[in-house]
């Protein structure tokens, strides 16, 4: 789809509502002080998540992980 110049416009995946919600809060959290910290504890969790899950990886090899 082609937008006029000057609109904004943001992609997401099909069938991806997680990243599109969170596109959403963090267009919200701009006025939102209390929504934008809430969404910045978010990616940190997240974060910190995904670093566990590539250590475990690392270590203990692919196989291991899908086991």
């Amino acid at each position: 789809m082609q937008m006029a110049k000057g609109v904004p416009v943001a992609t997401v995946a099909v069938n991806n509502a997680t990243n599109a919600g969170l596109l959403a809060i963090r267009m919200s959290g701009v006025g939102d002080a209390d929504l934008l910290a809430r969404m910045n504890q978010y990616q940190e969790d997240t974060r910190d998540y995904v670093l566990t899950k590539a250590e475990k990886l690392r270590k203990d090899g692919w196989e291991a992980y899908l086991n």
